[in-house]
């Protein structure tokens, strides 16, 4: 429920917007002097004030600097006389102003205006407050070259107002670089504002971008600003863009061509200036062949590409990311994890991470809580056996002049399986390219058994 603060001399105008108010679904404070609101801002969280223009025992300008330090979203009603003063409000920092006499309804869209502005507010303010932890360059993990390329590129695009194009699998930190890239521009304090296009269907996906008038479709209560009129002056990262419908490609192509797009509903045009970041871990041109992706979409936004490797492709960086990953989830977990076990080191190493960073630090998570200890061991990482199919040469498989037991050769292989897969049978099975039940067969015949087992077949 929405918290309004309502301050006007008038105590039956303050009760007659109150009781249509509250009717409405809002929970409504009241207040008639300057001192009375002030005390309230004081120990209230409001969403809205409104105002009226002659406030008793102060002005304006003292309502304003009472509401400096909160986000409190200030509407001014105002007589006809009185409308000069609601502009010097709006000046000095209330957002809108409404003229008396007015409409409960007429109240309600600059209300709902109003509180779309201070979501959007709380949302840049966490933002900005997070950025200089999150985006600052040195947070960029790694040492390999093939890393190296995407900061150097990063530094040199993010002054310039061009599209960029992020591509790479799911996982290998995309947004990360979308937001340096940002807020490493020339429109760093303006909004960084994110849409995950895969997300959402066809017309959610529209209203999310473009937003919508009241009554634009079914379920259209109220007037929506969109993603992109909330970008104004900052930048839109797009991710998987990929996954987009051709209809909402269409109007995307409009937006970066003219600068403008209409709400859903209405016929007004509204122009805005905003910096396309998008990504995607599709491969766009395969999309275009196929018939799922515009062309000249793809032109517009692929003005600079920039592909980030993935994890496997970046060995050299998995420790340093390990580590990383070490020291911020000891201090979020409260526990005190010194090192980690060289065949643990090994094991990192030697995975193929499908899941790039993303499965990394999840892994790292989840290890500091298993681990008994100060030292994280192989069994605390619990990694998935690897899958990847080798090409043997089975020319290098020699056998001795004195022969050999292939009954124990093929024990001792699947001994080997079930340790890379931490004995797990089901993984075991897949690396030996067997069937549960063959795999469950040769392990009785062999009388292979292990204490984590329930029941040792």
């Amino acid at each position: 429920m929405n918290n309004l603060l309502i301050i006007d001399k008038d105590s039956d105008l303050r009760k007659t917007i109150s009781n249509l108010l509250q009717k409405n679904g809002y929970d409504i404070e009241e207040a008639h002097d300057i001192n009375t609101a002030a005390k309230m801002i004081e120990n209230n969280v409001f969403d809205v004030i409104i105002s009226d223009t002659s406030i008793s025992g102060g002005t304006l300008d003292d309502l304003l600097g009472f509401n400096k330090n909160n986000n409190s979203m200030v509407i001014i009603s105002a007589e006809q006389d009185s409308i000069i003063n609601a502009v010097k409000a709006i000046r000095g920092g209330a957002v809108d102003y409404i003229r008396k006499p007015f409409s409960i309804p007429e109240l309600e869209v600059k209300i709902e205006k109003a509180i779309e502005l201070r979501r959007l507010k709380q949302e840049t303010d966490s933002l900005r407050g997070e950025r200089n932890i999150i985006y600052k360059t040195e947070n960029f993990i790694g040492e390999s070259p093939e890393i190296k390329k995407v900061f150097e590129l990063t530094g040199k695009v993010a002054k310039s107002n061009s599209s960029i194009l992020l591509t790479g699998e799911t996982g290998t930190g995309k947004e990360l670089v979308a937001g340096a890239i940002h807020y490493n521009s020339l429109r760093p304090e303006r909004a960084f504002v994110k849409v995950n296009c895969a997300a959402l269907p066809l017309q959610l996906l529209e209203s999310e971008l473009f937003g919508h008038e009241k009554g634009a479709f079914t379920g259209a209560d109220k007037q929506r600003i969109g993603r992109f009129e909330q970008a104004d002056g900052g930048s839109i990262f797009l991710d998987e863009i990929g996954d987009m419908n051709l209809t909402t490609q269409s109007k995307l192509l409009r937006v970066l061509q003219e600068k403008e797009f209409q709400r859903l509903g209405s016929n007004r045009t509204i122009k805005v200036d905003v910096r396309l970041i998008s990504a995607t871990n599709k491969d766009l041109m395969h999309e275009i062949e196929e018939g799922r992706f515009r062309a000249d979409l793809f032109y517009r936004l692929n003005v600079v590409n920039i592909h980030i490797p993935p994890l496997r492709q970046r060995r050299g960086d998995i420790i340093l990311l390990t580590y990383f990953f070490l020291k911020k989830y000891c201090g979020d977990l409260k526990k005190k994890i010194k090192e980690i076990h060289p065949l643990a080191i090994k094991q990192l190493t030697e995975y193929s991470w499908p899941g790039n960073i993303r499965e990394l630090e999840n892994t790292i998570e989840r290890a500091i809580l298993m681990a008994d200890g100060d030292i994280i061991s192989p069994e605390d990482l619990h990694l998935p056996c690897q899958m990847d199919i080798f090409k043997y040469d089975y020319s290098t498989i020699k056998i001795p002049p004195s022969g050999l037991d292939l009954e124990e050769v093929e024990k001792g292989l699947i001994l080997q399986a079930l340790k890379l897969c931490d004995w797990v049978q089901k993984d075991a099975s897949k690396l030996l390219r067997v069937s549960e039940r063959v795999l469950n067969y040769k392990i009785k015949r062999f009388g292979i058994t292990h204490p984590r087992w329930k029941i040792n077949k």
